[in-house]
C-alpha cells in the first residue's frame, strides 16, 4: 500500500512537473511553426499572475457551483496523477487504484464543464453540452482499452500490477500481444480529446464560444483550471507510456544508476507521449466539428476497443 507520505511528496512534484510539460509543449508548437515561442517556464508566470488578479463571480452564476469547481477540478486531476507517479516511487500499489485514477481525471473534466455551465453565460451552456457529447465519444473507448490491458496483466487493475506484467515478460505489453497494441494506440487517439486539444478542443473553440465553459472565470480559479488541465496532460501521457510502453530496461537502469534514472526515463518518455498525442496533433490540424469528433471517435478507438477487450479475453 501507498505510503501517505509518498503521495503528498508527489503532489508539489505533480504541480511543477504539469507546468513544466506545458512549457515544453508549447515551445516545441511555436518552433514547429517556424516561431520562438515564449520560455518554458512561462507557465509558471502565467499561473503566479493567475493569482494576484481579482476573482469575479457573475450575478448570474449560481455561485456555490461556480466557486466550488475549479477547486475540485483541480484536486482531481492533481490527485490523479500523483497516484502513478507515487505508484512508481515506492514499488507499490493498491487495489483497484487505476479505476481509481481514471475516475479522478473524468471528474475533472466533468467539474470544469459544471463550472462553465454554472455561469449562467450562454457560451458556458454551449461547450457543456460540446463536452458532455464529447466524454461519450472518447471516455468508452478509453476506458475498455485500460480494461483490455488490465486483463494482459493478470487480470489486475492495480496500477503496479501492470508495469509488473512487462518487467517480467521481458517487453513492453503493446510489443508483446496483439491485443495491448491495439489497446494501446487507442489510448492514445483518446488523449487529444480528453485532454481537449485540437482538432478536439470544440468545447472550447476561442473563434466559436469564447473558452466556452471558462469565459466567466478569471484569476485564482482560472489558475486552478489551467492547472487542472495541465495536470490531466500529464497524467495520461504518464499512463500512455507506463502501461503500454514500460520497457524492462527501465527498471534496470534502477540497478545500475538508480531509482531517480528509471523515474527520469518515464518522465522523458511521458514526454515524448505528450508530444505525439498533443502538440503534433494541435500544430498539425483543423478543429473539427462536434459532429465529426463524435463520429471519429465511435467509427475507428471504439471498435478497435472493443477488438482489444475481446482478443485479450481469447489470449491474444
Amino acid at each position: 500500500m501507498i505510503a501517505l507520505e509518498i503521495l503528498l511528496a508527489t503532489l508539489p512534484l505533480v504541480f511543477l512537473l504539469s507546468l513544466l510539460f506545458e512549457g515544453i509543449d508549447r515551445k516545441v508548437h511555436a518552433r514547429m511553426q517556424r516561431r520562438i515561442g515564449p520560455p518554458i517556464i512561462q507557465p509558471f508566470y502565467d499561473f503566479i499572475k493567475l493569482l494576484v488578479k481579482e476573482n469575479i463571480v457573475p450575478t448570474t452564476a449560481a455561485r456555490s457551483i461556480f466557486n466550488a469547481s475549479p477547486s475540485l477540478a483541480a484536486a482531481s486531476s492533481i490527485v490523479g496523477a500523483a497516484i502513478p507517479l507515487a505508484n512508481l516511487i515506492a514499488r507499490t500499489g493498491i487495489i483497484g487504484d487505476l479505476i481509481l485514477v481514471m475516475y479522478l481525471l473524468t471528474m475533472s473534466s466533468i467539474m470544469i464543464v459544471v463550472g462553465g455551465s454554472s455561469s449562467g453565460n450562454p457560451y458556458g451552456a454551449v461547450g457543456f453540452s460540446r463536452k458532455i457529447m464529447m466524454l461519450i465519444g472518447y471516455e468508452i473507448p478509453l476506458l475498455i482499452s485500460v480494461v483490455s490491458i488490465s486483463i494482459k496483466a493478470g487480470p489486475s487493475l492495480i496500477y503496479y500490477d501492470i508495469i509488473l506484467a512487462q518487467i517480467k515478460s521481458d517487453k513492453c505489453l503493446a510489443c508483446a500481444y496483439i491485443s495491448s497494441a491495439t489497446a494501446a494506440l487507442t489510448f492514445l487517439l483518446c488523449i487529444s480529446a480528453a485532454v481537449g486539444v485540437v482538432p478536439f478542443d470544440i468545447p472550447e473553440a476561442k473563434t466559436e464560444v469564447i473558452h466556452g465553459p471558462l469565459i466567466e472565470y478569471s484569476g485564482p480559479q482560472l489558475a486552478l483550471l489551467k492547472l487542472a488541465k495541465s495536470s490531466t496532460i500529464f497524467s495520461l501521457s504518464l499512463l500512455a507510456f507506463t502501461l503500454f510502453f514500460y520497457f524492462p530496461t527501465i527498471y534496470e537502469l534502477s540497478i545500475v544508476l538508480g531509482e531517480i534514472a528509471t523515474l527520469g526515463a518515464c518522465l522523458l518518455g511521458s514526454l515524448m507521449v505528450m508530444l505525439l498525442t498533443v502538440t503534433l496533433p494541435r500544430t498539425v490540424f483543423a478543429r473539427l466539428k462536434i459532429g465529426q469528433a463524435f463520429k471519429t471517435y465511435w467509427f475507428f478507438p471504439l471498435p478497435m476497443a472493443i477488438t482489444s477487450l475481446m482478443l485479450s479475453v481469447l489470449g491474444w
